[in-house]
């Protein structure tokens, strides 16, 4: 499944109306603004639904300052995908690869929650600002209004979702988990986000499907996560391109790769964990959260997070094992 490239030379800022098509106005069936939550307490009720939604119950915070808030195919012989493979010919071979597990200490830590809870609240205001367009707007207007919605409500829910996670909130159950249906979920989620930013999304896949033990929603916000840090740092480039790619190593391991050929990394991407770096903003501080997520993800089932970053690339990386025929039986789908 491929997105099909903007075309216009617009920035990769989110700002301005979707471009409309004939195809586009008579494909899109819009309702009345009863389709949306018309206030912040709905939105937030509605994330933390979908956050609890089959999972053990949080753990009290204690804290005292807590808020509240197309398919190409491709076969790599390769263990990691470099960019030659996965980009056009004018990326280069990566500098640096980062395969690290993270010290973070509990101050930090604090800032960064703190920061990230911020950008939530953040989001969820931008979405409730939007929802009263979705009655008074038609249109342009109301289709931008309705992307920002889903755009905003999205990133929030992976976000909030990441915090629990890392915070030992959220423990899901362990089900099996088909590369096709993630990545499909990870795409659609991501539309409205991509179409605001004017960003080419495509996706390829080295094998008909492979399919790796873990929970889908928590994979699917993480990659929503770390894509969603791969279109900021694209901010300002012109035609920007970004791919999701699935493919299979010798070692029998799925590898799920994010990566673009404009930039190199950001420098909060290669900041150890825990220096005072991670804490300056909240678009580092969310940077820290979803690099720090993709690690102990990948840990904890029994995989590797890898970040390669050349002159005009990026690659992150998360590695799980395949899970065989005779081991789906036990596991729930």
């Amino acid at each position: 499944m491929a997105v099909e490239k903007p075309t216009g030379k617009a920035a990769s800022k989110r700002a301005g109306l979707p471009k409309s098509s004939p195809l586009e106005s008579d494909s899109l069936s819009i309702g009345t603004s009863s389709e949306l939550p018309t206030d912040l307490s709905a939105l937030a009720s509605i994330l933390e639904a979908a956050m609890t939604s089959d999972m053990p119950a949080p753990r009290p915070d204690r804290r005292a300052e807590s808020p509240r808030v197309n398919s190409q195919l491709a076969t790599p012989n390769f263990q990691t995908p470099t960019p030659s493979e996965q980009l056009t010919s004018k990326s280069h071979v990566p500098e640096l690869i980062v395969e690290s597990h993270p010290v973070t200490r509990a101050g930090d830590a604090s800032q960064r929650e703190a920061a990230a809870f911020d950008e939530v609240a953040r989001s969820l205001a931008a979405a409730e600002a939007c929802v009263p367009l979705l009655a008074q707007s038609t249109g342009l207007l109301r289709l931008a209004a309705l992307d920002v919605v889903r755009a905003e409500t999205a990133r929030a829910g992976g976000l909030l979702q990441l915090l629990r996670f890392l915070r030992g909130d959220i423990s899901p159950p362990m089900t099996a988990v088909t590369t096709t249906a993630l990545v499909q979920r990870v795409v659609q989620t991501l539309e409205s986000e991509r179409r605001l930013r004017s960003i080419a999304l495509t996706t390829r896949s080295g094998v008909a499907d492979a399919t790796c033990a873990g929970d889908e929603t928590l994979l699917a916000n993480t990659l929503i996560t770390l894509l969603l840090l791969t279109f900021a740092a694209l901010d300002g480039v012109q035609n920007a391109r970004v791919m999701l790619s699935v493919n299979v190593n010798d070692a029998g391991e799925i590898g799920l790769a994010v990566s673009q050929d404009h930039v190199s990394a950001p420098a909060s991407w290669t900041t150890r964990a825990g220096s005072n770096e991670s804490n300056a903003d909240a678009s580092q501080a969310v940077a820290a959260i979803a690099l720090n997520a993709a690690h102990r993800l990948a840990r904890e089932w029994h995989g590797r997070f890898a970040v390669a970053s050349g002159e005009h690339s990026t690659i992150l990386t998360i590695w799980l094992p395949t899970l065989q025929p005779e081991e789906l039986d036990p596991l729930p789908h």
